[in-house]
């Protein structure tokens, strides 16, 4: 009952200037972020104050009271105890690009939206000409649902669920009902953000083990972590358990292990809403991949994406189911 008192009061809200602070604080469901805030006004001064209409718009996702519960139990602590450099992380991956409308965070192929994260721990993607370097992104997904027992958001005329993806593939809930704040405007989420880890820690979160192995066995785990702008494309471990339990060649030629395994990397951070219908793309080793879409289904040549838009910190990570 306090989410559906807490939508109607942002649907009404008024667009008049006030921070962001200013714009959450009637509400109850949202007092320990508003705690955050004012407990680290060192990195959260542009939430803190009004902003001026010549100021590029921001859509914030506000983690309400039951995320900060949820994020004690999980980690056996606090947001608010960690450091000023961890929270002002957490801050820019919860602050995305331009203020996103309900239709924006509903496309039916979902949406890559860019965050003002870019700590290099967790945003190295590829480097743009001149040193600069890309954000890290969240992947937004909307599903129209037949029933309401599994409805996590509702909209007024649809039951729709609307999920985040962030780091090692994790999902949160977005109410998509938006409140209006001098900055832009923001969506409350009943979870944090992950921030993402090395292509290997997200391949691990997502049970692909076997591809995992099958990089250590070949000596080049350290080399794909380290590459900026990577996506691998993972065989799920049924598909590829023997062979990266092979103890024949692992190295040399177009049959070995390592040859298999580059097969599956591609260079620069491709997400689902990359991958249209007829594209040919090339695996690192040159190999050509055919984009098939039929349906809902994305074919990377005859293999189907079963898992997507795991984001890691150097690009992403997806599941095949061969």
């Amino acid at each position: 009952m306090k989410y559906i008192i807490l939508l109607l009061a942002l649907a009404n809200a008024s667009a008049f200037a006030q921070s962001l602070l200013d714009a959450t604080a009637p509400y109850d469901a949202l007092s320990n972020f508003n705690e955050l805030l004012t407990n680290f006004p060192d990195i959260a001064t542009s939430l803190l104050t009004n902003i001026s209409s010549g100021t590029e718009r921001q859509t914030i996702l506000v983690p309400s009271n039951d995320a900060f519960d949820d994020y004690r139990q999980r980690n056996g602590a606090d947001v608010g105890s960690l450091s000023s450099s961890d929270v002002g992380n957490i801050l820019n991956y919860h602050t995305l690009q331009g203020a996103l409308s309900s239709d924006d965070i509903q496309q039916p192929d979902g949406l890559v939206s860019n965050t003002a994260l870019t700590d290099p721990t967790y945003a190295n993607r590829e480097v743009l000409p001149g040193g600069g370097r890309l954000s890290q992104v969240v992947y937004i997904s909307s599903t129209e649902t037949a029933t309401g027992t599994k409805i996590k958001a509702r909209q007024r005329n649809a039951l729709t669920s609307v999920d985040v993806q962030s780091g090692e593939g994790n999902e949160i809930t977005l109410e998509p009902t938006p409140g209006n704040w001098s900055g832009g405007v923001f969506y409350v989420v009943n979870g944090f953000l992950t921030l993402p880890v090395t292509q290997t820690e997200t391949m691990t979160a997502r049970d692909l083990t076997a591809f995992v192995l099958g990089l250590e066995r070949t000596n080049v785990t350290e080399g794909t972590n380290a590459a900026q702008g990577l996506t691998c494309v993972c065989p799920i471990d049924e598909a590829l358990g023997t062979l990266a339990n092979t103890t024949g060649n692992t190295t040399d030629g177009p049959a070995s292990l390592l040859a298999t395994l580059t097969r599956h990397g591609l260079t620069g951070s491709f997400y689902s809403t990359n991958f249209t219908d007829g594209d040919l793309i090339q695996s690192q080793n040159g190999y050509p991949i055919l984009v098939t879409r039929q349906g809902d289904d994305i074919y990377l040549n005859d293999a189907r994406l079963v898992g997507s838009n795991y984001i890691a910190s150097t690009g992403a990570v997806h599941a095949l189911d061969r």
